[in-house]
């Protein structure tokens, strides 16, 4: 008794804990963009466990301040993991359905493979339960001129030319933007093109440049692009993998909606799809003309409060043999087989096209009924029908076939008294190589079992000895070459082409290099060194090397070396050769271009003596040097940084630099040449000195990324406040700067204070995400676990005493 109290408080108390932690785990669907499909599938899992419905996630989620995008994201998660698991499971499924068990054909007999003849897929599921593809408009291309603007869509106004400015604005519920010294601009109910040219109008009272000729120094540009489209709520019901109320873009149309609720279900209708608005059956969407003629009469966009209805479906039939796309097929009313053809793409070239078998079901039994398809053009489809195309007969009743070492092998047609001799006749004769002593004749008996009847080759050539043939019979002729292993010898080195050939008997090494296309500049043809097979009887020896000298102009000559089969010819370079290494100067050089190395320890200080020194014009600070990132490194600083900022942000925000750059001091190197500072150059290695820097440029978590003209008393927050100040996601502690060099600095923290790196001309700012801890316990959660095991604890304590 005492330990069923114990089973009790403890079921209580976990229930209890439980609870809570589900409470805190809504918080992971505000991460769900990293989040797995193993962590969706298991969240869900647990989810049904305690007797959630995704309608009651939802509303937890809203209560706990997670977006309306992020819950439509985790129901089509949800979607496509319940599609695939639906998918694995249809074929008991289906099979109950149709009737078909596995290893039985449609008549119920076992067939050769020991598999289900009929394939277990209803056309157009998979397209929907494919999860390497998405139906998510496409907000990178061009938004389409005629798209009508809406309270929560983005405007995004660049000015460039004479004036620079950026303005993002969303359109608000009274249906206008707000520009800062013009005011309200109403652009509710126009299309892009249309609010394009009302911006522009307003811009005009504070930009006059815009007026101003393209040839013009006062020209100002203006474009208008939409950054992110609203959202729309859209009601998809019936029978669909998961029912609800689901998010959408604006530029969503009904199939975009389908795949987010996971597509029809089994049952489903993919034939009549109907979106209602206003209470009116606006149109009928035909998936099965989109999938087969890319038909989309009915595909509309959707727009707020539409209902989508999917209906249990019409009719089904079954397909199965010789077609491209045997499995399970809806129609409509009144569709005939030719329809039909069409929806299973066709037949495959093994399809015998003449004659199709139906399996109709008639009354309480079944009946087998057979269609010409030229002639029955007219039949009729009924639910429940399956058709089996048959495949042709692989059966040949006057082939035989040779092969092996004669001119034409392959297949002929039996004639009578066709005989051994007559087919050689035919293949154009045996090749020289061919192996004379013995010939074989794969001969089937009784159709099933194979017996092989041996020959003399040179005997049936000689005509001292003939073989008829019979159907089915398989002619060998065998080569000298095939009956021995393949020999080779093989060069390398500096030569032209480095390569593997056959052997021929009495080759030289002067022939093997000119047939490798001669020596290679540099080449040493005093030195060159053959590895050879050995077979001395020992198991310690594994080659033989030989090192011999040849010429120049590959002369023929009296000390002869003949190669043997397997030998590796290895022609070695001239000590210390070397190919020209260049390296250049780009930019604000007296000299710019390109410069070849002397030797292996020419620095930077070396390559800008070469080009005449910087410039007046340059920016010393500002140099760097670009390497392949073959040659040291695989990255630039800059591209660094950038990596690590765009890893914890949503999406990227900062455009990686394809260059590796190396930060340099160019003013120490200048005045310290051969220090630590001036760096030894590698081919391929680009100074860039840049002219004067006037910006500075601003990424990361700041409301208003941009590009702000460089002040020499302005601090980093100064710069920060220009971009509009941190945002609620910035870790301000960590900021930190890329200079134009590649330098980085960072901000250093003391107690309660922050110092900031200074900032030169053409620095990179950069402001990190705040890192996100996952599923963070409140303090009434924490008093909760810790008092319920507290208590647990003393009720053990006292049951046991």
């Amino acid at each position: 008794m005492k330990y069923i109290k114990i089973t009790l408080i403890l079921t209580l108390l976990l229930s209890s804990v439980s609870q809570i932690v589900i409470s805190q785990n809504i918080n992971d669907i505000s991460n769900i963009d990293n989040m797995s499909d193993e962590q969706v599938s298991s969240y869900w899992e647990a989810a049904k466990k305690k007797g959630l419905t995704l309608n009651q996630i939802e509303q937890a989620a809203k209560i706990k301040g997670i977006s309306d995008a992020q819950v439509s994201k985790f129901k089509q998660r949800v979607a496509s993991l319940t599609n695939n698991s639906e998918n694995n499971s249809s074929k008991s499924t289906v099979n109950k359905q149709t009737e078909t068990l596995v290893g039985q054909n449609r008549f119920g007999h076992s067939g050769k493979d020991g598999k289900s003849v009929l394939k277990s897929s209803q056309f157009g599921m998979d397209f929907f339960s494919n999860p390497n593809i998405s139906f998510t408009p496409n907000l990178n291309l061009a938004t389409p001129e005629t798209y009508q603007l809406g309270p929560g869509d983005e405007l995004l106004i660049d000015i460039w030319g004479a004036a620079e400015n950026k303005y993002s604005q969303k359109v608000g519920v009274d249906g206008s933007i707000r520009i800062k010294n013009i005011g309200p601009v109403y652009v509710s109910g126009l299309s892009i093109k249309e609010a394009k040219t009302k911006i522009v109008s307003y811009l005009r009272k504070i930009y006059g440049g815009i007026n101003a000729s393209n040839s013009s120094y006062n020209k100002v540009n203006v474009d208008v692009s939409l950054a992110n489209v609203r959202s729309v709520h859209v009601n998809i019901i019936g029978e669909v993998k998961v029912p609800g109320t689901y998010t959408l873009s604006a530029l969503s149309s009904v199939l975009n909606a389908l795949y987010a609720s996971g597509g029809p279900t089994e049952n489903g209708t993919f034939r009549n799809v109907k979106i209602f608005r206003d209470g009116k059956n606006l149109a009928n969407f035909d998936i099965y003309k989109y999938l087969t003629t890319g038909n989309q009469d009915g595909n509309v966009m959707v727009r707020d409060q539409d209902i989508i209805i999917v209906s249990p479906y019409f009719n089904r039939i079954f397909v199965e043999g010789e077609v491209k796309r045997p499995g399970i097929y809806e129609f409509k009313d009144g569709e005939t087989i030719h329809d039909l053809i069409k929806y299973f793409g066709g037949y495959t070239p093994q399809a015998y096209k003449d004659r199709l078998t139906v399996e109709r079901i008639s009354g309480s039994q079944k009946e087998i009924k057979e269609v010409v398809v030229e002639s029955d053009v007219s039949f009729k489809l009924k639910d429940g029908d399956r058709f089996s195309v048959k495949r042709i007969s692989n059966r040949f009743v006057n082939r035989i076939t040779i092969q092996g070492a004669v001119y034409r092998p392959g297949a002929f047609e039996l004639t009578k008294e066709l005989s051994v001799l007559d087919v050689i006749e035919k293949a154009s004769g045996v090749k020289d190589n061919a192996f004379l002593e013995r010939g074989i004749i794969y001969r089937t008996i009784n159709g099933v079992d194979k017996e092989i009847i041996s020959f003399s080759v040179k005997d049936i050539l000689n005509k001292n000895k003939n073989i008829f043939l019979k159907r089915e019979d398989d002619v060998h002729i065998f080569s000298v070459n095939g009956l021995k292993e393949n020999y080779t010898v093989s060069i390398d080195g500096a030569v032209n082409n480095a390569q593997t050939i056959p052997f021929v008997e009495k080759m030289q090494i002067e022939d093997l290099i000119a047939i490798s296309g001669g020596y290679k500049e540099g080449a040493d043809v005093t030195t060159i060194d053959i590895s050879r097979r050995s077979n001395d009887g020992t198991f310690k020896t594994i080659s033989k090397n030989v090192r011999v000298s040849s010429t120049n102009n590959l002369v023929l000559n009296k000390d002869i070396v003949y190669l043997k089969p397997f030998d590796r010819v290895s022609v070695r370079y001239i000590k210390g050769f070397t190919t020209q290494k260049s390296v250049s100067v780009i930019g604000e050089a007296n000299y710019p271009g390109k410069y070849a190395l002397e030797n292996k320890e020419e620095r930077v200080s070396d390559l800008l003596e070469k080009a005449g020194g910087i410039s007046p014009y340059a920016y010393v600070n500002g140099a760097t040097l670009i390497r392949n990132s073959s040659v040291d490194i695989n990255k630039g600083q800059q591209n660094k940084a950038i990596d690590n900022l765009n890893e914890k942000q949503d999406s990227i925000i900062v455009k990686k630099n394809k260059e590796n750059r190396i930060g340099i001091d160019l003013d120490k190197i200048m005045k310290n040449k051969k220090s630590k500072f001036d760096l030894i150059l590698k081919e391929g290695d680009k100074l860039v000195i840049p002219s004067v820097k006037q910006t500075i440029e601003v990424q990361g978590e700041v409301l208003s990324p941009t590009v702000i003209r460089f002040e020499k008393n302005y601090s980093l927050r100064d710069y920060i406040n220009s971009a509009g100040g941190f945002s609620e996601k910035a870790r301000k502690s960590k900021t930190y700067v890329v200079y134009a060099n590649g330098e980085i600095k960072s901000t250093k923290k003391f107690l309660f204070f922050k110092s900031y790196p200074k900032i030169e001309p053409g620095a990179l700012i950069l402001v990190p995400h705040k890192t996100v801890v996952k599923n963070p316990l409140t303090t009434q959660e924490v008093i909760g676990i810790t008092t319920s095991i507290a208590t647990l604890g003393v009720l053990i304590n006292t049951l046991t005493k």
